[in-house]
């Protein structure tokens, strides 16, 4: 892959890792605050936040390697808007109630987009584990 098409891959990653915080800043009023209400939050949207994120581990882990470059910016874009799709339900569906659970969330997206980084699509890295031996 040419220096080129990595910075591609490197300036969409950046700008979905960016836009992760200031979709809170915009749509969310900035970082959330206070406690969470005494009221339990019910499962189905820690279930709609977390899935989301499995299925974008599952791509940057399973899918990406066996990819050739092309297909690598596509899936990883895939993988990004999957990372990314929480914050959403976060700021839409669990709303202001749960303050606390909304930041474990952004911080749960956050680590899930940063594990794109596109390190598999820059020129001269390889990880082969046979070099590596000796």
């Amino acid at each position: 892959m040419t220096k080129q098409k990595a910075y591609v891959f490197w300036i969409l990653w950046f700008v979905f890792l960016q836009s992760a915080f200031l979709f809170h800043f915009l749509m969310g009023g900035g970082f959330p605050e206070g406690e969470n209400i005494e009221k339990p939050m019910a499962v189905w949207p820690w279930a709609a936040c977390l899935i989301p994120i499995l299925i974008a581990t599952s791509v940057r882990w399973l899918v990406i390697p066996k990819l050739r470059h092309q297909q690598q910016l596509v899936a990883m874009i895939i993988g990004l808007a999957l990372s990314e799709q929480p914050i959403f339900f976060s700021l839409f569906l669990i709303g202001s109630d749960y303050p606390q659970y909304q930041i474990t969330i952004l911080m749960l997206s956050v680590v899930s987009l940063i594990q794109f980084a596109p390190s598999y699509a820059t020129p001269g890295y390889n990880v082969d584990e046979s070099n590596s031996a000796g």
